[in-house]
């Protein structure tokens, strides 16, 4: 009886210790995920940012373009924001394969349980090191859609290096109302930042709506084409029908619009320029700042480019405009 009662202690403390280990292992690929994520931010350097910035800075108090329908620090946000939503437009294309060999059918997925599937080793990794970066650069903010806003701080930030900022309080520093009819601007593909994402190759270039049009010049626009336009951003996003319209309007310097009109104009238009986070939150190109302590590690200099070129002209002592409208609020 004692012998079998000390076997099984044994074996329950063997249980437990092997659970430590595990847990130890998984700690241990967390912090080599982290450290991972650190070693690719040191390579990254302030010169892609604070060069740019110091010269909107100058041109911001430069007063000869006070009264400027187009302010040359406007002129150069537009510029740098197309420049960033041109380099994703294609990201998501799929492209068929054309081998000039007949289809092969689908192959079967085997042994893939529909109900709670049991991720494999590469899966568990893949979380552990996403979770690994966002602990360091944040997680996007996704509530108004593609829109360039700094990082939100992950929930398990690291606190010994970053000061809270909380999904709550960065909430509470954006306001968007909708836009005056005052400030109902046409919209210019190909020259205003657009942000659209074509998916399927076939539609973008069989398809009437896209290539088709420039083949056929016919520029029509479809009833379920929805457009949304955001100050001060001066971006313009695409809904769920209308990309690879866009995306061919873009290339063509074309408007989408029924033929015989001129000008494109966006079903809707916000306005975030009454924002607090454009004054509270800023970047170096290596970290991001709140009221100047960081909060989280930035992995994108081309995104802290365009907030800072904002954030410059929000704060500027005489109105930005462009095309005729004021981006900050200063008087």
């Amino acid at each position: 009886m004692f012998i079998g009662h000390k076997l099984k202690k044994l074996r329950r403390e063997n249980l437990d210790l092997r659970e430590q280990c595990k847990s130890q292992k998984s700690r241990l690929a967390n912090l080599e995920a982290e450290v991972s994520a650190y070693e690719q931010k040191i390579e990254c350097s302030t010169t892609h940012v604070a060069p740019l910035v110091r010269m909107i800075e100058k041109l911001c108090a430069d007063s000869r373009y006070a009264e400027w329908d187009n302010h040359p620090a406007a002129m150069i946000l537009i510029q740098q924001t197309r420049a960033y939503f041109d380099t994703i437009m294609f990201q998501g294309l799929k492209i068929p394969e054309s081998t000039g060999l007949e289809e092969k059918p689908d192959r079967e997925v085997q042994n893939v349980s529909l109900v709670n599937p049991v991720p494999d080793q590469k899966t568990v990794e893949s979380r552990r090191k996403a979770e690994a970066w966002q602990k360091v650069y944040g997680r996007n903010y996704t509530d108004i859609g593609k829109l360039p806003f700094p990082p939100m701080q992950a929930d398990d930030f690291d606190s010994g290096k970053f000061v809270e900022f909380s999904s709550d309080e960065y909430k509470s520093m954006i306001i968007g109302v909708k836009a005056s009819e005052s400030k109902r601007i046409a919209i210019e593909p190909g020259i205003d930042a657009i942000c659209t994402e074509p998916r399927g190759y076939e539609r973008l270039t069989e398809d009437k709506r896209g290539l088709g049009r420039v083949m056929h010049d016919y520029w029509g626009k479809w009833d379920n084409m929805e457009y949304e336009f955001y100050w001060p951003f001066c971006l313009t996003t695409v809904g769920r029908a209308g990309n690879h319209s866009i995306a061919v309007a873009c290339l063509y310097h074309e408007s989408i619009l029924a033929c015989g009109e001129t000008n494109m104009y966006a079903d809707t238009y916000m306005d975030y320029g009454k924002s607090e986070i454009f004054h509270r939150v800023t970047s170096d190109g290596v970290y991001w700042f709140k009221d100047e302590e960081p909060y989280c590690m930035a992995n994108n200099r081309q995104k802290a480019v365009i907030w800072m070129i904002l954030h410059t002209i929000m704060g500027a002592e005489y109105p930005i405009k462009y095309k005729g409208i004021q981006l900050n609020e200063n008087e």
